[in-house]
């Protein structure tokens, strides 16, 4: 909620309601700026007040700006951003009264003292966002009257001055935004003189702010991922009208009690994601109103009992993400009339505190991921009185009963999934007299329920809404059972084990809207009439077993107000005419994934709100005539993945607004248009991957916006294949055998703007193939066989990015690339066989901003290399054999440069970067042994840095402190010996550091560890001489929060390590475990998140408990990669169903067994469950590489089956035919493999 108030505070200003069109800039009435101003583009707000916007353009410095008393035009509004400005001169805006000035993305590292002289009494607004500002520029801005929002985040700012504004006339001043800068401290008297409201400060190096430091008038100020360790209360005090507090993120581990400050107002407290481990007495006591405190992510294990006292009113508390397990009694009584809203989620809760007893206000209630296994209320406990949500999912609750009902009056929506729920026959009433229940949303899904028979369960809940039972083991459902719930709107029913479409019990809820009842195993769809389903709006039905649909599936007189049907992944062969007749509002079919071998004449008919039809992935190879017909509004059809070998003619009948087909991946040799004769209005086509050798696209040229051509027979693209196709857009002709284009082959397509045309077998291109395009952003002709380019193939400066790579080119082609000097911005000419680059080649490219040449065989890099490139921004020279580099040749290269890739280039010593200020810098694989360099301000403000696979034997402190504001490190493969405490205190800001395979480290400080606050990737495996002196798995209590850890255990059992791991935001976990050889049930108890992935690679491991699966409960989505093991067996879904790995329901997204010792019998059979479920849910390529895993994991024993891969013992007969191929040519690779394995095990 914070961010998005400070984020609408901040976007006001930029809301604007001009009705104007953009156009480029012609000030014509003053000479002096004419031309130089003709880069940018104009809105014209009224008659004499003009928007300028100028991207990406070249100055250094603001040029002068038109004036006004030659132009009569006011420049409200000037945006130069995206560019190269490295500095604003003095003066720069005075000829004009600009309101709003954005100067952001540049390099601006000087302002002059008068730089805005003149815009005293108009501008409000001013963004340097993205700069490298040093300083706040106080003394520049301090006669801005009018300015209110001032932008400074993403600079290099270190410091705020104490007494910066002491002079300044900023009276209007109300927000200021600092975040992302390198500030460490905020001085007293800092923002003196100033009236703010909004102050931002997030994402800085913030350790202490003094006292007296913030203005008074302050309502909100954020200090997110800093590094304070406690509460400013020093600095806050003054802020008397504070309403947001925000210091998520921070290093605070201890709250102090009984603060004398006082804050009157309803303040609302974010403190997730610290490293608080109690509560203490009086906490809070400073706030006597709080709107909402976060308490989220943090360690906490204790809470005082009066650790709200001091606090009169609260509405919401989130404790959220911690190890709490008890509450004290009378903990919240403070605010026991006041607080709404409470969330325990993932917390080590058995029963509910009784501290909530007193909450009689108490409206919504999160008990989420705890371990309650019975809700128990007392009589004299008030917090259900007014509770109207209540979440219980994923806990173990075994029943629910009609006195937990009962006793919530007021409640509407109660979730109780992920349960261990089996009946609910204590749902029943007991008595005669029944309390009705307001619950309107009912969520049972992920129980254990099977059968449901009772429909006196549901007496109470004659108001209820919405019922989700999905994911139970449900089979069997009475035809009585929603008898007494007539109110009914929403049923899901997916994931259960359904062999028919319970009708006769569905035929009671008269409401019914929405019908979900995927992923079961129904086989036919009722022949039964369903009266009363009128009100039915979408069914879902995919993933079942049901064979055909047939006439009366859907019969309009019963499903009149349908408007969705799925069937989807089904096994449906016949598709019978008429199915979906007399339909009126049905707009979407989704049949993809079936087995329909042909449509028939009438199968959709008279449909005439259908906007959707998918065909996909069937094996249709016939459509009948008058397939489709009377569809109005069908705009989107796909036939995708079929094996149409040709289409009749006729197939569409009034079917006039289709925009977008698929025809892709079908047997089609030719295409002829006329079967679309009656559509006038088709924008997309998608015809890749069939075997056309010829198209005739007709009659749709001239609407066609999009077509897509690739992995086609095409030879050759002539002067009317594309002729006449003004709003073409996007062409893809790329993966053909396209050996020639005619010069003249896009004149008719004058809008195109990007075009595909690599991996084909084009040799030379011609005068004049490019040259009437009018603007093209993208020309790829990459990975083709091209040699020579002649001068002229392009047209005059119509072309942004050009992708050349992968091509046979001896040099740079520099005449065919002269007509395109002041348009290209992006060129890439990697992976060719270019052996130089001339000096001066490339000066009049003055707008090229990106330029690749890695992997060619370039020797030397002479003087003036690069000279002209005034916009470059990145430079790869990666991949090339340079022996011979000019200590100038960086000399002229653009001010601006970011980024430079020089790895594999035959480096001995960094080069000279002539003072440019780097952001990333590539120079791994080299022979570099220091890394000192003659200009270090190159590396003052590097970001990301790899050494890796140099001779790098020291990181000296003198050189790591210029590494200020380094976020990403690379050291891995060098010969480094030791990294001490010092070394790593001066990489503070890092944010990932990778330091592996270095066989000579023999000393890592873990205490250094300590300071990286900011780490959230950390690889450190292959260690060497290391491993042998420290126990490298102790750093792990050092770390702050990581996503991502790869490491070394060298620990024969893996069991507590983790158990100090801060694992609250790690997605990826990467062991690799070679003296492991004993794997404990609790080893990955800490991974929690939406989605892991977790590898255990290269240990001795031949066990893998069950119990593992279980204790993975925190985890949404996991992949799990167990290669290169010893495994003997393994089975995730012992007591679950494919793809769930354990009652809670944590899906299983991928599993790599490869390179076990797998005993391929009875307990492995779930490999043949798996295979069908990834084969019904995954793209056909998706599902071709995981099977290709799957052919290269081979059984090791019994006998019998030793080097047969695990899809040929476990899968049968049914899979696709790719599977069967696949079998066919890997058996002989699964004896190689399970050779090679063999020979490592001997070894």
């Amino acid at each position: 909620m914070t961010d998005i108030r400070i984020f609408l505070v901040a976007l006001l200003p930029f809301v604007w309601n001009f009705e104007g069109e953009s156009r480029t800039c012609n000030f014509k009435d003053d000479d002096n700026s004419r031309s130089i101003w003709g880069t940018c583009e104009c809105e014209l707000i009224t008659a004499d007040a003009v928007k300028v916007n100028c991207r990406s353009v070249a100055w250094l410095t603001v040029p002068s700006v038109p004036s006004f008393q030659k132009t009569k035009q006011h420049m409200t509004s000037l945006s130069i951003t995206h560019g190269n400005l490295m500095f604003i001169s003095y003066d720069a805006f005075r000829d004009q009264n600009i309101q709003v000035l954005d100067l952001s993305s540049n390099a601006i590292d000087s302002i002059n003292l008068h730089a805005f002289r003149g815009l005293e009494s108009g501008l409000y607004q001013l963004v340097l966002d993205n700069n490298v500002l040093t300083r706040v520029p106080s003394k520049q801005i301090e006669k801005l009257e009018q300015l209110q929002y001032l932008h400074l985040k993403n600079n290099r700012i270190d410091v705020v001055e104490a007494g910066m504004f002491k002079h300044a006339r900023l009276n209007n001043l109300r927000y200021l935004y600092l975040d992302n800068n390198l500030i460490e401290a905020i001085s007293t008297d800092a923002f003196v003189n100033l009236n703010l409201s909004v102050l931002t400060l997030n994402n800085n190096q913030i350790q202490n702010i003094d006292g007296n430091s913030l203005p008074a008038t302050l309502w909100c100020i954020s200090l997110k991922e800093n590094k304070l360790e406690s509460i400013p209360y020093d600095a806050l005090e003054s802020l008397s009208e504070l309403k947001i507090l925000d210091l998520e993120g921070n290093s605070i581990s201890q709250l102090q009690s009984y603060v004398p400050t006082i804050f009157m107002a309803n303040v609302s407290i974010n403190l997730s994601s610290n490293r608080i481990q109690n509560i203490p007495a009086a906490a809070f006591s400073s706030f006597r109103h709080i709107e909402n405190l976060d308490l989220s992510y943090n360690i906490m294990k204790t809470v005082h009992s009066e650790f709200l006292q001091g606090v009169a009113t609260m509405t919401s508390l989130d404790l959220s993400h911690n190890r709490l397990s008890f509450l004290p009694p009378n903990s919240f009584n403070n605010v026991a009339d006041s607080l709404k809203k409470l969330s325990l989620e993932e917390n080590d809760f058995n029963a509910v505190p009784e501290a909530l007893a007193p909450l009689r206000s108490l409206t919504h209630l999160n008990i989420i991921s705890n371990k309650l296994a019975l809700l128990h209320l007392r009589p004299a406990w008030r917090w259900n009185e007014n509770l109207k949500e209540l979440l219980l999912r994923h806990n173990f609750l075994t029943r629910i009963a009609q006195d937990m009902l009962t006793s919530f009056p007021k409640l509407e929506h109660l979730d109780i999934s992920q349960n261990y729920i089996d009946n609910l026959s204590e749902l029943s009433p007991r008595q005669k007299e029944v309390v009705a229940s307001k619950i309107v949303r009912l969520n049972l899904a992920g129980n254990n329920l099977k059968v449901l028979t009772d429909p006196s369960v549901f007496l109470s809940l004659s108001s209820m809404a919405y019922l989700d039972l999905s994911h139970n083991e449900i089979f069997h459902i009475s035809d009585t059972f929603f008898m007494l719930t007539p109110g009914l709107e929403s049923i899901s029913m997916e994931d259960n084990r359904l062999s028919s479409l319970p009708v006769r019990a569905l035929r009671n809820v008269a409401k019914l809207r929405y019908l979900k009842l995927d992923r079961n195993s129904i086989r036919t769809l009722p022949t039964e009439k369903m009266y009363n389903l009128i009100y039915l709006e979408r069914i879902s039905l995919a993933h079942n077993q049901i064979h055909a649909l047939t006439y009366d599936s859907f019969p309009g007189e019963y499903y009149r107000n349908l408007r969705s049907i799925n069937c989807a992944f089904n096994k449906m062969q016949f598709l019978a005419p008429k199915s979906f007749r007399n339909l009126p509002f049905l707009e979407m079919v989704n049949l993809q994934g079936n087995n329909f071998r042909n449509l028939h004449m009438y199968t959709f008919i008279n449909l005439s709100s259908i906007r959707e039809i998918d065909l996909s992935r069937n094996e249709i190879d016939v459509i009948s005539e008058a397939a489709f017909v009377n569809l109005p509004r069908l705009q989107y059809l796909s036939l995708r993945y079929n094996k149409l070998s040709a289409i009749h003619p006729d197939i569409f009948v009034h079917v006039i607004k289709l925009e977008t087909l698929d025809l892709s991946a079908n047997q089609l040799a030719t295409f002829d248009s006329h079967f679309l004769r009656q559509i006038k209005e088709l924008r997309s086509i998608d015809l890749s991957r069939n075997n056309l050798g010829s198209i005739s696209l007709g009659h749709l040229k001239k609407t066609l916006m999009e077509l897509s051509l690739r992995n086609n027979r095409l030879k050759v693209v002539d002067e009317q294949m594309f002729s006449d196709m003004p709003m073409l857009r996007r062409l893809d002709l790329s993966h053909n055998l396209i050996g020639h284009v005619y010069p003249g082959a896009w004149n008719g397509a004058t809008r195109l703007a990007e075009l595909y045309l690599s991996a084909n077998m084009l040799s030379h291109i011609k005068k004049g193939t490019f040259q009437n395009a009018e603007k093209m952003n993208i020309v790829d002709i990459s990975s083709n066989q091209i040699s020579r380019l002649d001068a002229g193939c392009f047209g005059g400066e119509n072309l942004l990015h050009l992708n050349l790579s992968s091509n046979l080119l001896g040099k740079i082609p520099y005449e065919a690339l002269s007509s395109l000097m002041k348009s290209l911005s992006w060129l890439d000419l990697s992976f060719n066989s270019i052996e130089s680059v001339e000096p001066e080649l490339f000066s009049e490219l003055r707008n090229m901003t990106q330029l690749l040449l890695n992997s060619n065989r370039i020797k030397s890099i002479s003087e003036a290399a690069f000279k002209g490139l005034r916009k470059l921004r990145l430079l790869d020279l990666s991949g090339n054999p340079i022996d011979e580099w000019n200590p100038s040749a960086f000399r002229d290269v653009s001010q601006s440069l970011e980024s430079v890739n020089l790895a594999d280039t035959g480096l001995y010593s960094v080069p000279n970067f002539g003072g440019r200020s780097l952001k990333e810098l590539n120079l791994s694989r080299n022979h570099i042994t220091d890394l000192s360099m003659e200009h270090s301000i190159s590396l003052n403000k590097l970001e990301t840095l790899d050494v890796s696979f140099n001779r790098i034997h020291e990181l000296t402190i003198e050189l790591l402190q210029q590494f200020g504001a380094l976020r990403s490190l690379n050291i891995s493969y060098n010969p480094l010996g030791q990294l001490t405490k010092t070394d790593l205190a001066s990489l503070s800001k890092l944010e990932e550091f990778s330091c592996h395979h270095m066989s000579n480290l023999k000393r890592v400080d873990k205490e250094g560890f300590k300071g990286l606050k900011r780490l959230h990737s950390l690889e450190i495996y292959d260690v060497g001489n290391l491993v042998r002196r420290t126990n490298i798995e102790d750093i792990v209590e050092y770390l702050p929060p990581l996503r991502m850890l790869r490491m070394q255990i060298v620990n024969r059992s893996l069991g507590n390590q983790f158990a100090d791991l801060d694992a609250r935001y790690l997605r990826y976990l990467y062991l690799d475990a070679v003296g492991v050889d004993r794997l404990e049930p609790q080893a990955f108890g800490q991974l929690r998140g939406y989605y892991v992935q977790l590898s255990l690679v290269n240990s001795q491991v031949a066990y893998f408990s069950p119990q593992i699966f279980s204790t993975l409960n925190h985890v949404r989505y996991l992949a799990l990669d167990l290669s290169n093991n010893r495994l003997r067996s393994l089975n995730p879904f012992l007591v679950t169903n494919v793809p769930i790995i354990n009652p809670h329901g944590t899906i299983l997204l991928d599993i790599d067994l490869r390179n076990n010792l797998i005993h391929c019998d009875d307990k492995m059979d779930w490999v043949r469950k798996w295979l069908r479920y990834l084969e019904s849910t995954t793209e056909p390529e998706i599902f071709r590489i995981q099977l290709d895993k799957w052919n290269r994991t081979i059984c090791y024993t019994p006998e019998q089956r030793t080097g047969y891969s695990l899809v040929q013992i476990y899968v049968d007969n049914s899979l696709e035919s790719d599977g069967n191929a696949a079998q066919a040519s890997l058996k002989l690779c699964s004896c190689v493999v399970l050779f090679v394995l063999l020979m490592e095990l001997r070894i």
